[in-house]
């Protein structure tokens, strides 16, 4: 069964919240797939993870690399898993339709994008319909609290 994560951000960007997600899933050495709706974020992703922090770097792949199978990230348009990952992120509000791929679908979405939020609260609705576990995470002053915001 596939576990389902809303993260609702406000006092940190979702490029921020996904870069901590992301290197707390390596540091438990678990695999991510991360799919976009554009080539153009994916890619600004990708610089991100190699730049933000000048002594380290998040390792990743993009799909256009020859290493996804080796890589413990994978940047992705497509819902594919190369590297057999458990998680798979989505930054951008992306529906992931074959989540039963994944242990892990994590949706990061800005609480000030009405649309994101209105697309992700429908899909929110269908899983808690077909009793999915779902856990929904707002911010508090810097903090990750659980939150039905979805009601």
């Amino acid at each position: 069964m596939t576990e389902f994560a809303f993260y609702k951000t406000s006092n940190f960007s979702v490029d921020e919240t996904f870069y901590i997600l992301a290197q707390k899933a390596l540091e438990k050495n678990l695999n991510s797939v991360v799919i976009f709706e554009t080539k153009e974020v994916l890619k600004d992703i990708s610089i991100m993870l190699w730049s933000k922090k000048p002594e380290s770097f998040l390792p990743h792949s993009i799909e256009r690399d020859n290493l996804s199978n080796d890589s413990p990230i994978y940047l992705t348009t497509r819902e594919d898993n190369p590297n057999k990952s458990q998680i798979i992120f989505s930054p951008e509000g992306v529906l992931v339709k074959k989540s039963k791929n994944w242990k892990r679908c994590i949706y990061i979405f800005d609480h000030d994008d009405i649309s994101t939020f209105d697309r992700l609260k429908e899909h929110y609705f269908l899983l808690e319909n077909s009793e999915e576990k779902i856990e929904l995470y707002e911010q508090n002053k810097g903090n990750w609290i659980k939150n039905n915001y979805m009601r």
